[in-house]
């Protein structure tokens, strides 16, 4: 499983109906940029955004005429009022005119607690049109770095942040560390401005790994305030309870989804000042939770130490594989899965498989590894001429050798696991994930399935991931956009019902048969309480009654008895 960064959002009591998001930035009377677009952003996201002004703009899409900058006293008083009222679970700072600003900011930010709202910083240098809007000592500058929870500079703003050039992937990485050095917590640098990379990649760096969001080039370049949009919807689904790396991935898709649907227009420039004298620009329009597939970036992923040959190597097989097609991972026999037993011993594949059960997954936890060894090499004999799918989970190498249908890993095997072995073998793949980050790191690869969780609340294992729930569930559906998924965690009887409903192909089950009082009583149930219709099947040679074989023992549940049939 990924490791999520230690960012999570604060929880307060609101006097209004909706989460509220702080703007603090300069206003930008064309709309297109500062708090007006962050406002904007945050009503579309269901969010109420309360705006606290720095200073005020008079510009256009092509130009920009004068600012005025607010007395920190003004700002003061905007937060005093506010805080009484309507306290923010997250705050987003954009442009900040100066160090008597940014350093009340600051005192402000390090005096709140109970609950500490979440801060993004967006440092809004200048216009797109060339106006300066911030002027801050590098004294201040490290204040709001050890202030803030994360820093979203471009490419520019970065090279200014730092003192560094910032001309190729080394710099941007040396620039990053600078960053994180000073004192950031966390670091997202947009690469939109970045001419030496092919696609447009975002970087996000925090203690523990690093992530990085990939998407082609944007069509619509002279789209302004995409920035102030990303930091924004970032607050915006950190409020709504998401981790940072899911946050960061739906806000990069929803800026995306935006771009898509900005309005070009032909506009005269009014201002012998202005860049040109035709002048195209592109009026985003709002857009909601990001939805189409096409519009979340690929993600890949690195733990904090990883090599240059091991991120090269990860990144490689990634866009090999969103790219190729023969790098797909082979297709499952049956899509239509139903219930998906995950079972710790070959005795309970034996016990299960003549209910017609079309997907299995053998979960070795103990035992020595010629246990382990035995256990898989039986159970892929016992169900070798059934339709029952069995996936070894974990022992991928295994898997390969004793010709097993399927194998299944985790997010943290993904590092380590032969994943061209597995395909070159035949196998089929299944792969865990816990949000929207690690959907995209796993698209890519193409998998046979995605697994989907966790869903509710599990006593199974331990998760460091927060339970997903049903809404989630099917958005992820949704975003998987033709690969077989397969919902797990916490699902029993009476919950198995609204999980069906979400389009999953599967519904992954551990305790709910395996600590059942009568096990094939309670598949039969969440068969039926799911909605999916298939009867006992008995193609297997072995059925139950006539002559007697026996299964190998390595748990404490009793020895299952199977009898031949001739």
């Amino acid at each position: 499983m990924m490791a999520k960064a230690s960012i999570s959002p604060a929880s307060n009591n609101l006097t209004t109906a909706l989460p509220v998001v702080w703007c603090v930035g300069g206003v930008d009377c064309s709309g297109g940029a500062g708090v007006t677009r962050d406002a904007i952003t945050l009503a579309d996201l269901n969010i109420h955004a309360c705006v606290l002004t720095t200073q005020l703009t008079v510009q256009s899409n092509s130009i920009m005429l004068s600012k005025e900058s607010m007395y920190a006293s003004a700002l003061n008083q905007q937060w005093q009022v506010l805080f009484e009222d309507t306290p923010p679970r997250a705050i987003k700072i954009g442009a900040i005119a100066n160090d008597e600003q940014a350093l009340l900011l600051c005192a402000r930010i390090q005096k709140t607690s109970n609950p500490r709202p979440f801060v993004v910083w967006d440092p809004v240098l200048s216009t797109s049109s060339g106006g300066v809007l911030s002027e801050l000592n590098e004294s201040v500058v490290n204040e709001l770095l050890n202030t803030v929870d994360i820093v979203t500079p471009n490419i520019d703003e970065l090279a200014w942040l730092t003192h560094l050039p910032v001309i190729d992937e080394a710099s941007l990485l040396t620039a990053i560390n600078r960053l994180r050095g000073k004192g950031a917590k966390s670091v997202y640098v947009k690469g939109g401005h970045a001419h030496w990379q092919k696609n447009v990649s975002d970087i996000f760096v925090c203690a523990s790994h690093t992530l990085r969001f990939s998407q082609p080039k944007y069509a619509n370049g002279n789209l302004r305030g995409t920035g102030c949009m990303l930091a924004s919807a970032l607050a915006a689904f950190i409020v709504h309870d998401y981790c940072i790396e899911d946050a960061l991935t739906l806000a990069n898709a929803y800026v995306s989804e935006v771009r898509s649907h900005t309005l070009p227009k032909q506009c005269s420039a009014a201002n012998v000042n202005a860049v040109s004298s035709e002048f195209t620009a592109y009026f985003a329009r709002t857009n909601g939770f990001p939805a189409k597939p096409e519009s979340f970036p690929l993600v890949t992923f690195h733990q904090r130490g990883a090599t240059a040959n091991e991120k090269k190597r990860d990144e490689d097989t990634l866009l090999e594989a969103s790219s190729c097609k023969e790098a797909h991972f082979p297709a499952l026999t049956h899509t239509h899965l139903g219930i998906y037993p995950v079972v710790d011993s070959v005795q309970w594949i034996a016990r299960l498989w003549p209910t017609g059960v079309k997907i299995m997954q053998l979960r070795v936890k103990q035992g020595s590894q010629e246990d382990i060894r035995q256990q898989i090499k039986e159970a892929i004999e016992l169900v070798k001429h059934t339709d029952c799918q069995l996936f070894i989970n974990d022992y991928w190498e295994l898997a390969i050798e004793l010709g097993a249908y399927g194998v299944h890993l985790g997010q943290e095997d993904i590092d380590t696991a032969d994943l061209n072995a597995i395909r070159s073998a035949g196998l089929r793949l299944g792969i865990s994930t816990h949000g929207f980050a690690e959907i995209q790191r796993v698209r890519a690869l193409n998998p046979s399935y995605i697994a989907l969780g966790h869903i509710f609340p599990t006593n199974t294992k331990d998760m460091p991931s927060k339970p997903q729930g049903v809404a989630r569930l099917e958005k992820y559906v949704q975003l998987c956009d033709g690969i077989p998924t397969v919902a797990i965690g916490g699902i029993n009887l009476s919950r198995i019902g609204d999980v069906a409903k979400t389009g999953v192909n599967g519904i992954a089950v551990v305790s709910a048969i395996t600590q059942a009082k009568h096990p094939l009583k309670a598949y039969q149930a969440l068969v039926q309480e799911a909605g999916f219709a298939y009867s006992l099947s008995f193609s297997h040679p072995y059925s139950l009654s006539g002559k007697k074989v026996r299964v190998s023992g390595y748990t404490s549940l009793q020895q299952t008895t199977l009898t031949r049939l001739h």
